[in-house]
């Protein structure tokens, strides 16, 4: 499998600060790349970027190494637990409050299948042709509601309380649980888009599918999902959007074997051309038959190759750039209820958990 196409986008939008971590980090990804994280601190939170940029870079530095056939969704959370302890340590030794979290989304692509992991809100998409074959599945207050029943999913783009995530990977007790799908129908052409929730704020499923309809994916699919956020959306928003081939290597072809009518043209041939320069050398000078010099100034070299980032896009003259967008009125900061949760399967002391939800919470401004 190759990686055929990368695009990315890492915006601040209409937050002060970045909480979005994505990894490789902006303008290194290569086509050689088969492992991809976008990680998303916590807003309700405090120092929800270090969050995210720690869980993200360990993540990555432990799965570099690990061979593709050992990776399973029990040794992603085991990977994640760690990851928290690190980051908890981390917070100790530096006097930081522990009280910090990070959403989490894993793509890893070897052979001919992929595995997605996720834990939070932020998504991953595995689109063909604009069709949706799968994304996942939020662990958000409102997105439960839509699964019971209770809301519709038009319902839950306007819910007050869309920012309520159910889980996260946070610096408390709380046992990371992420989920994981692996996708074994690839085809070529396949694309995988991983994003923060900022960027679905305003691109929904239906763009999706109008911007990835084809086999090409082009980089003004990437302005326009730039264009559509540009401005609009109050949070970070973030994503890479990849294009895969299964198409092997085109295997070089073995020279035909030459006949003998071949080899004794080849041989005449160079009986020809062998009197040709004997005779023509003997009226050469001695200044003609000198070896060139070869000046050591004249050599040029090769240019620097810049990989820059790939969303500069000229906006409206009158249009303030994203980073300078300050949302005065953003609503209610994203925040983390605990499990225990409908759909959680480890149940633990009620008690404790409802002091972690005042410890989460954060007041609307």
């Amino acid at each position: 499998m190759n990686v055929t196409s990368i695009y990315y986008l890492h915006e601040i939008g209409g937050k002060k600060n970045q909480e979005d971590y994505i990894w490789p980090v902006p303008g290194t990804a290569l086509p050689e790349n088969k492992i991809f994280i976008i990680c998303d601190g916590v807003g309700g939170s405090e120092n929800g970027e270090i969050a995210s940029g720690m869980i993200a870079e360990y993540t990555s530095s432990i799965l570099l190494q690990t061979p593709p056939a050992n990776i399973s969704l029990d040794y992603i959370n085991s990977l994640l637990e760690a990851a928290k302890q690190n980051l908890i340590n981390h917070a100790v030794a530096k006097g930081l409050n522990k009280d910090m979290a990070t959403t989490f989304t894993l793509l890893v692509l070897f052979n001919d299948k992929a595995f997605i992991a996720w834990c939070g809100d932020s998504r991953v998409y595995h689109i063909r042709n604009g069709e949706i074959l799968y994304k996942t599945s939020d662990h958000s207050l409102v997105n439960s509601l839509v699964k019971k029943g209770e809301i519709t999913e038009e319902d839950a783009l306007a819910h007050p309380q869309k920012h309520i995530i159910l889980k996260a990977i946070s610096g408390d007790d709380s046992i990371p649980e992420a989920e994981g799908h692996w996708i074994n129908d690839l085809s070529t052409d396949d694309c995988f888009m991983l994003c923060t929730d900022g960027l679905l704020e305003n691109i929904t499923d239906d763009d999706l599918k109008i911007l990835l309809a084809g086999n090409s994916l082009r980089k003004d699919v990437l302005i326009a999902i730039r264009q559509k956020c540009f401005g609009k959306t109050k949070d970070n928003y973030s994503m890479y959007l990849l294009q895969i081939s299964l198409q092997e290597k085109p295997v070089a072809l073995k020279p035909k074997k030459s006949n003998a009518v071949l080899w004794m043209a080849l041989a005449a041939i160079t009986v020809i051309a062998g009197g040709l320069f004997f005779f023509t050398r003997k009226d050469l000078s001695a200044e003609q038959l000198q070896a060139p010099i070869i000046k050591h100034d004249s050599v040029i070299a090769p240019a620097t190759v810049i990989i820059k980032k790939d969303t500069n896009i000229q906006p409206d003259k009158n249009v303030v750039p994203d980073s300078e967008i300050i949302n005065k009125e953003e609503g209610e900061e994203r925040k983390i209820i605990p499990a225990p949760l409908p759909e959680t399967k480890h149940i633990t002391d009620p008690v404790k958990k409802t002091d972690s939800l005042a410890k989460h919470s954060k007041p609307q401004k």
